[in-house]
C-alpha cells in the first residue's frame, strides 16, 4: 500500500511539473517574460530570456516553430526546448535550426516567434525530435528537400557557398552519406513524395559506390543483392533499421551503444 502511495505521489508530482511548462508565446503574452531573440538566417538561433514574474516558471519552445526576420526570411527549430526560469533571472540557449529558403543570407539579425506555421515539414519535424545527434547539415538538406525539392547540384553550390568554399569538382563520401540519410528521413517523413534528388542518377551511382552508405541506398533504391552462394534474394534492409529514429530502435547507433554499455548484474 506505501509502495501504491508512494507512486501515486510521484505521479502527481510529475503531472504538476509538466503543466507548469508555459509555452513561451503565452508567457510573452502575458507579460511573464522578456525574451530577445537573435539568429544567423540559417542554423541556429540564440534565445534570451527573462522572467519578469513574481513566481518561478518553466518555458518550452516547440520543434518546428518558426522564427521570422524583417527582411521575410525565415528560420524554424530543429529541437524542442525547455528552462525554467526563476524569478529576475535571465538565461541564454543557442538553438538548433533550419533556413526555410535557400535564398536565406548568413547574417546575424534579430527575430520573433512567427504564428505560421509549416505543414508540409510537420512529419519530418516528428523524426528529427528523437534524432538528438542528427546533423545540422543533414536536416537543413532534409527540410530543402521538402520545401523547395532541391536537386543535388543545387545542394552542393549552396553547401560550398554557405562554408565559404568553391564547389569541389567531386563531392566527398561524407556529402554523399549526408545526402542518403537526408533522403531516407525524407522518404520516412512523406512516403508519397518523389523528391528531384532520389532521381539523379550521378548521386544513385555515388550512393552505392561509397561503403559508408552503401546499404541505406540499397535500401533508399529498392535494390537487392544475389547471394553469390546459393542465388537467394537477399531483400534490402528497412530503413528504420539503418536510421535512428527512437529509442531503443535497433539502429547501428543503438546496437554500438548497447556493446559499449557494461552488462549489469
Amino acid at each position: 500500500m506505501n509502495l501504491l502511495r508512494i507512486a501515486a505521489l510521484w505521479m502527481c508530482c510529475c503531472a504538476a511539473a509538466f503543466a507548469q511548462a508555459i509555452p513561451l508565446a503565452r508567457a510573452l503574452a502575458d507579460g511573464k517574460v522578456r525574451a530577445a531573440i537573435t539568429g544567423n538566417g540559417r542554423d541556429s538561433a540564440t534565445l534570451k530570456l527573462a522572467n519578469t514574474d513574481t513566481e518561478a516558471l518553466t518555458v518550452s519552445l516547440a520543434a518546428g516553430v518558426i522564427i521570422d526576420a524583417k527582411d521575410g526570411e525565415r528560420q524554424m527549430t530543429l529541437r524542442a526546448f525547455e528552462s525554467k526560469l526563476e524569478t529576475g533571472v535571465s538565461t541564454e540557449a543557442v538553438l538548433p535550426t533550419a533556413a526555410l529558403a535557400t535564398k536565406n543570407s548568413k547574417a546575424d539579425r534579430a527575430l520573433k516567434l512567427s504564428t505560421t506555421t509549416e505543414p508540409r515539414l510537420a512529419s519530418l519535424i516528428k523524426l528529427f525530435e528523437n534524432q538528438n545527434d542528427l546533423p545540422r547539415a543533414t536536416a537543413q538538406l532534409a527540410v530543402f528537400i521538402i520545401a523547395e525539392d532541391i536537386q543535388w547540384p543545387a545542394w552542393r553550390a549552396w553547401s560550398a557557398a554557405a562554408a565559404g568554399m568553391p564547389m569541389p569538382d567531386a563531392p566527398t563520401p561524407a556529402e554523399v552519406a549526408q545526402a542518403v540519410d537526408a533522403l531516407a528521413l525524407v522518404r520516412l517523413a512523406a512516403p508519397d513524395r518523389k523528391p528531384a534528388m532520389f532521381a539523379s542518377g550521378d548521386l544513385k551511382r555515388l550512393a552505392l559506390r561509397n561503403p559508408w552508405a552503401r546499404a541505406k541506398a540499397m535500401a533508399l533504391y529498392g535494390l537487392t543483392v544475389e547471394n553469390a552462394l546459393t542465388g537467394d534474394p537477399a531483400p534490402p534492409p528497412d530503413l528504420r533499421q539503418l536510421l535512428h529514429t527512437s529509442p531503443n530502435d535497433n539502429c547501428p547507433i543503438c546496437r554500438l551503444r548497447q556493446k559499449m554499455e557494461p552488462d549489469m548484474p
